[in-house]
């Protein structure tokens, strides 16, 4: 079973609406939290999704699910204060009711630009290697900065820039995550970070370098812009 895990619990502090939380923000009518959980609803290989939203927007959200006839979401659950808590609520939730040989893709309510692709490549390298991050090649030189000043420039060869999904067997999330809380750590940054934390392999799954993240008002813009172009090619196709 391949489950797509969407954690949306955030509210977007860096983000300059003060009405809805970023995940509900629209692009060509339609909320980010909707673009992205369709990439999973449509795509033949995930069986069902589980997401984590903002318990005061849980009912909003209910509402989208019936009216985008997304089928798929079957589990709905009160995000955390933290991201980690989010997604270790959704990890539990599946658990309750899924084989831990489940591959669990997670990924970001807000990363609507995922393609078909890299899930089924998500899904391949899991069941294949491990672990799977993926994550797009650094074309930028990159500096080591604590402070003003520059401490070392750092060789791009063989740096990418980690993104989502990060894909992993079901009964390996559940061990990292409660592992994690055990030791008294709430606020990991992400599923890559646990999984080498404690001593997992990792592999890289190619990724586009649009599989953004919308975190500030630009990145919005620009996926706006993306879905702009999209809609132009359709047309014009």
């Amino acid at each position: 079973m391949n489950i797509g895990l969407i954690f949306a619990g955030g509210i977007g502090s860096r983000m300059t609406s003060a009405t809805l939380p970023k995940q509900f923000l629209e692009v060509h009518g339609t909320p980010l939290i909707v673009h992205t959980i369709q990439h999973f609803q449509d795509h033949p290989q995930i069986d069902r999704i589980a997401v984590s939203i903002l318990p005061e927007w849980r009912d909003r959200f209910a509402r989208l699910v019936a009216r985008y006839e997304l089928t798929k979401v079957n589990w709905i659950v009160d995000g955390g204060a933290t991201g980690q808590e989010s997604r270790h609520r959704a990890l539990r939730a599946v658990a309750n009711e899924c084989p831990g040989d489940s591959v669990v893709l997670i990924h970001d309510g807000v990363r609507p630009l995922i393609n078909a692709e890299v899930i089924s490549d998500n899904i391949a390298t899991v069941l294949e290697l491990g672990p799977a991050i993926t994550s797009s090649k650094c074309n930028e030189t990159v500096v080591s900065s604590p402070g003003q000043e520059i401490e070392d420039v750092l060789p791009r060869d063989f740096l990418h820039f980690a993104q989502a999904p990060q894909s992993l067997r079901l009964d390996t999330a559940i061990d990292i995550y409660d592992r994690a809380v055990a030791e008294g750590e709430n606020d990991s940054i992400d599923t890559s970070t646990l999984l080498r934390r404690y001593g997992h392999k990792l592999f890289r799954v190619d990724g586009p370098r649009s599989n953004i993240k919308i975190t500030t008002a630009e990145d919005y813009y620009i996926c706006r812009a993306f879905f702009d172009v999209l809609e132009r090619n359709q047309i014009g196709g």
